[in-house]
């Protein structure tokens, strides 16, 4: 006697096997996935080129290759859209510090959070961007102010959230984590940004992205070294 289709459906479960639902699911993800980045690639090529207020999103749309109500259906504005692009940039710059919050030493996690930094700040599409929206933030205030709040803020609090979590395992001395966040950026950004958003000069090499790194984090440590903590003495004993 055959096994009927839902028993089949619960052992493929038990031993961990995709079942048709789940696979058209995946699938579905996937195709979601790739349009969503179809869409952020489409949108930041022609924000670069023609600017942000001259840019649709029926052009968008064309330059994708998806339908207009695809597109409102993954955002639902030309601002959500933009701002899109910048969580993206954030994501990819803070996602390590949630996975080392609680292992790693400090001086190494600073130096591979100031590399990736560097490297994403000084990607040519992140400098077009750049420009782009100090150009545009007079026409646009309201724009510029979500794309700082969900780009450079986001990325200071969350490096704020590490440096306080690391004070209170007493790895670190930061009594103003919001502060030393900005500064240690300050620090990784010195000239290199301006220099590179002047188009004064190329990218530098990888030997003085190291140097920068490790003079920024140096410094920054050498400010923040954890302190002794003290120890209360005991009464009637030396």
């Amino acid at each position: 006697m055959s096994r009927p289709a839902g028993g089949a459906t619960r052992i493929a479960r038990r031993q961990g096997a995709a079942t048709p639902i789940a696979r058209r699911k995946s699938a579905t993800t996937r195709i979601s996935r790739r349009k969503r980045a179809a869409i952020l690639d489409a949108a930041t090529r022609l924000f670069l080129e023609a600017g942000y207020g001259d840019t649709s999103m029926d052009q968008v749309a064309g330059a994708a290759g998806v339908a207009k109500q695809t597109l409102y259906n993954h955002f639902g504005s030309k601002e959500t859209l933009f701002r899109a692009i910048v969580e993206d940039l954030v994501r990819e710059l803070v996602g390590p510090l949630a996975r080392a919050a609680s292992r790693g030493q400090p001086e190494r996690v600073l130096d591979a959070f100031g590399r990736r930094f560097l490297d994403l700040m000084l990607r040519p599409t992140s400098l077009a961007l750049h420009r782009l929206l100090v150009a545009e933030a007079n026409r646009f205030p309201e724009l510029a102010r979500e794309v700082f709040d969900t780009g450079p803020a986001q990325a200071v609090a969350a490096l704020a959230a590490w440096l306080a979590a690391q004070d209170a395992r007493g790895r670190l001395a930061v009594a103003e984590p919001a502060l030393a966040a900005e500064q240690f950026l300050g620090m990784l950004t010195g000239h290199i940004q301006l220099r590179a958003l002047f188009g004064v000069c190329e990218r530098p090499g990888a030997t003085a992205l190291d140097a920068a790194v490790r003079h920024a984090v140096t410094t920054f440590l050498a400010a923040h070294r954890a302190r002794p903590r003290a120890v209360t003495p005991v009464p009637g004993r030396p």
